[in-house]
């Protein structure tokens, strides 16, 4: 009898070596064809989680063999303007308890939201779903949603949008512009900031934000970036209770020109960022590279940059910014995501061609 066929592995496609100021970094296409892929993340057996912002949805892709499948059983998905898929993580400890939190905007009878939901997997189609949050109140526009989430020690912080409705950004009576804090099954703590405010939401961890587009810990350190308007993006360190100035100041400037507000970048009681752009880099996207694959990138922070279409390198001396890199400057890639695989690679994905890209050593480590 002939042999049996041996079928290859799945092999990704190679989009080239490119050149770093820490040496060449080779880059594959693990998926492409996504409607705006604006996170990534990875399950303990390796496959991968993508949320497909324009297209309200989530994909699951196994890196075995490139198969790709769009989960079932999600809830409607208000997916217009900077709504739809946002953000998707699985709990720490996904192998015990199998939960996968995920957050999208909605539409309801009084406009849109933010919300943020569990479930779990079974096969394809997510189950067991709990709604833990709703942002309030609903707005009539599609703007400004945020969003990113990160689990801590049992916490769960999600970032929110002004919903460009910018002065309650520094009201305590709404999520906009806020960054707020639960326990992960959606309960609110007792200790968190404002929960003896009157009149005061209780899930308000910090204040004065403007679109938080990602969110990372260092150190077991909350970390954000935000969109400012023209200029003024900033990378902040988010402290309990913290109100970090949005409109009351800024480093951008309107759009159409001529000073936010009073034209203040700095007010007591009002805290500073730890980096400010201008002009804005439209960031999205965040994470601290721990792993070995890049020695010489570890402890260093990634932003994707949407406006001027490049993967940042950050080297900060404590909480002081040190060294700045452009990776990929020039390429044509709106970059929406960047995270830290388990085989310690980087991953990051574009909006140009609606890709999923894995980013490895092109040499030998030194």
């Amino acid at each position: 009898m002939p042999a049996a066929a041996q079928v290859p592995a799945w092999v990704p496609r190679e989009l080239g070596v490119f050149d770093t100021e820490r040496g060449r970094v080779r880059v594959q296409v693990i998926a492409d064809s996504l409607r705006v892929p604006s996170a990534i993340a990875f399950l303990p057996d390796g496959r991968v989680l993508v949320a497909e912002r324009a297209a309200g949805r989530l994909d699951l892709i196994d890196l075995g063999s490139g198969a790709r499948s769009a989960l079932e059983g999600l809830p409607p998905v208000f997916a217009e303007t900077d709504g739809g898929m946002l953000d998707v993580l699985p709990h720490p400890d996904y192998a015990a308890n199998g939960w996968i939190y995920f957050a999208y905007s909605i539409r309801t009878g009084g406009g849109n939201t933010t919300v943020v939901d569990r479930a779990r997997l079974r096969g394809t189609r997510m189950v067991d779903r709990q709604r833990l949050f709703a942002a309030l109140p609903a707005v009539d526009n599609g703007h400004h949603f945020g969003c990113r989430l990160v689990l801590q020690d049992g916490y769960l912080f999600i970032s929110l949008g002004d919903r460009d409705q910018r002065d309650r950004a520094q009201r305590l009576d709404n999520h906009h512009g806020k960054i707020v804090r639960l326990h992960e099954d959606g309960r609110v703590p007792t200790d968190n900031p404002f929960v003896a405010v009157s009149g005061a939401l209780p899930e308000i961890w910090s204040l004065g934000h403007r679109n938080p587009q990602g969110l990372a810990l260092r150190d077991g350190v909350l970390w954000e970036h935000e969109h400012g308007p023209r200029g003024g993006d900033e990378i902040n360190i988010i402290r309990r209770g913290a109100n970090y100035g949005w409109p009351l100041i800024t480093y951008g400037r309107e759009y159409e020109g001529g000073p936010v507000g009073e034209g203040l970048t700095a007010r007591p009681g009002l805290e500073q960022p730890v980096h400010y752009f201008i002009p804005s880099i439209a960031p999205s996207g965040m994470t601290f590279y721990t792993g070995d694959s890049f020695p010489r990138w570890r402890g260093n922070l990634f932003i994707g940059a949407m406006g001027l279409t490049h993967l940042g390198r950050y080297s900060f001396r404590g909480d002081t910014l040190v060294r700045e890199e452009r990776i990929f400057d020039g390429m044509p890639w709106r970059v929406r995501a960047v995270t830290q695989g388990p085989d310690g690679l980087l991953y990051m994905a574009v909006d140009t061609g609606g890709m999923v890209l894995r980013l490895r050593p092109a040499d030998p480590a030194p």
